[in-house]
């Protein structure tokens, strides 16, 4: 398994993409919000300011996952942190270390951009929901409440 940074194009012109993005879509959408449409003109715009980074997970040089990261000052507290927007690795690959390679990488990325703290989003009651609250020294610090507003 190899990890390296990527930028989104790559993910969405990889060979498995199509696939990679369903299974990712069905595992971790939020329906309340809509179907996925990944917007890779906004996504470039987003590494364009240099606060925003995406990670390949390769298998053979196959695209066996991916992750993005963004990187960005809470103005409350005036300490830089970084939240993991997307992480997903395919189900054939997980147990693997595989996951475990992704979250290292992203979390050296933060490392070297002077992040004191990295956040993991997971979908209530999700696989990584489950597998983020037994890892230590990972913590639950807040959760997130949804409200629709349109339809």
């Amino acid at each position: 398994m190899e990890v390296r940074r990527i930028s989104y194009a790559e993910i969405l012109n990889a060979p498995k993409a199509k696939g990679l993005l369903a299974d990712y879509a069905q595992e971790c959408s939020i329906p309340e919000i809509g179907e996925a449409n990944p917007q890779a003109k906004m996504y470039e715009a987003m590494e364009a300011t240099g606060y925003f980074q995406s990670f390949g997970i390769f298998n053979c040089k196959e695209l066996a996952g991916f992750a993005s990261i963004l990187v960005y000052v809470v103005p409350h507290y005036g300490r830089r942190i970084a939240t993991v927007e997307s992480i997903y690795v395919d189900s054939a690959q997980r147990g693997l270390s595989a996951g475990n390679a992704l979250m290292n990488a992203l979390e050296d990325y933060a490392r070297e951009r002077e992040c004191v703290a990295i956040l993991y989003n997971a979908r209530a009651e999700s696989r990584f929901e489950k597998l983020l609250s037994h890892l230590q020294p990972y913590q639950r610090t807040n959760s997130v409440f949804l409200r629709q507003l349109q339809k």
